[in-house]
């Protein structure tokens, strides 16, 4: 969120600019209307500043909500408003008889609009662009159509690629810090790794070495109890005695050093909590916070690729972790609310059918798709796996 806030921010001041430039508008045209068709033209005007409006409400909304700009064809809110703020400019450029001056301040009336065009991709917001710079220039009769349409068509262009820069800007940062977690996680599973192999080789070393050399101790004093003397039993069996509870100890050691599990839950409260741009609801049963390395690795790509998928390919802005303990295994939900449109485009991506084998050869199952809800991956181990 507080990212999303930092974007906010820097765009007061070309708001300002922008309602400055259409008041100023507004002053130039209203002054014409005035001896035309008052009504009609102020009401278009008026008209223009709303569809505007509208479209910069349903952005900021977007971001606010979502955390990320999301770039969506089908949003009928910001079509609405281009057609109002266009079809305004245009109707207005065809009724009013325009000066030179008033013919360049018409101009503002579509340049608000431009930056707000990035809501859609990038061929459709040119098309907009190219398709209203045309109909201004030729309805207009105050300037040169030819260079009115130049002029028009670089104006909007230019604020159109400012702010498309400043969001993708916004987005690589994005990416980085999701990149960023994912990357700590996977580092911390191979720190783990790491001590978990340096655990075993002493785990193995002290077996080879200590371990039969208490049991030839024990072995020894044996002997020695049928040879000494009845006095000297006592010391002798408290010899064997500490004999015995050093090999026991050395025994829970040995056991201690060869578990090979892994904290599940604290690496995974590690990764979301790098991640501000989704909220995560999380559930994990409490007897598999710790589990096998391998598998604990697995489960934490799963998550990974669900919360790429959800930033690059949707507008989710919730993500519900579930693992449970079942009879017959266990099974791990990753599910996102994005809109199931969006969600179908990546259900088959390469990723997924990496993921897909990776969880094969582990002896699971891996289920993806779009839903009512928003996009799914189901995992599920049988018990034998967990063993």
């Amino acid at each position: 969120m507080h990212d999303a806030m930092h974007f906010l921010r820097r765009q007061p001041v070309i708001i300002m600019l922008g309602v400055l430039g259409w008041l100023l508008a507004v002053w130039q045209l209203g002054s014409a209307a005035m001896h035309q068709d008052a009504v009609l033209s102020f009401l278009l005007i008026a008209l223009n500043g709303v569809g505007a409006a509208m479209a910069l409400v349903r952005l900021f909304w977007i971001i606010v909500s979502t955390r990320r700009w999301q770039r969506d064809n089908r949003d009928p809110i910001v079509w609405l408003a281009v057609f109002i703020t266009y079809g305004t400019a245009s109707l207005l450029a065809m009724r009013l008889q325009l000066n030179p001056s008033g013919g360049f301040f018409l101009a503002f009336l579509l340049v608000n609009m431009a930056p707000l065009m990035n809501r859609f991709a990038a061929p459709v917001a040119i098309s907009v662009i190219v398709l209203s710079s045309l109909a201004v220039a030729l309805l207009q009769q105050a300037l040169p159509p030819v260079p009115f349409g130049l002029f028009l068509l670089l104006a909007q262009s230019a604020l159109w690629y400012m702010a498309s820069s400043n969001i993708d800007e916004w987005q690589a940062h994005q990416e980085t810090a999701t990149a960023h977690a994912q990357l700590h996680a996977t580092q911390q599973l191979l720190t783990e790794a790491v001590a978990r192999n340096e655990r075993t080789r002493i785990a193995r070393d002290l077996h080879d070495q200590m371990g039969h050399h208490l049991v030839a101790l024990n072995m020894q004093l044996q002997v020695l109890e049928k040879k000494l003397p009845e006095t000297a039993l006592p010391e002798l069996g408290h010899a064997r005695d500490l004999a015995r509870d050093l090999f026991e100890d050395v025994r829970a050691t040995l056991q201690q050093l060869r578990q090979d599990q892994s904290s599940f839950g604290e690496l995974l409260e590690k990764m979301l909590a790098s991640i501000p741009y989704l909220k995560f609801e999380v559930s994990i049963d409490s007897e598999l916070l710790m589990m096998d390395a391998q598998l604990a690795s697995c489960l934490l790509r799963v998550v990974q690729e669900g919360i790429t998928n959800a930033l690059k390919h949707s507008d989710a802005s919730r993500m519900v972790i579930c693992l449970t303990r079942e009879d017959n295994g266990l099974r791990m939900l990753v599910q996102d609310n994005g809109r199931q449109a969006v969600a179908a485009e990546f259900g088959s991506g390469i990723g997924l059918e990496g993921m897909a084998e990776r969880i094969r050869e582990l002896g699971g199952q891996l289920q993806s798709g779009s839903t009512e809800q928003g996009f799914r991956l189901l995992v599920e181990f049988p018990e034998e796996c967990l063993s």
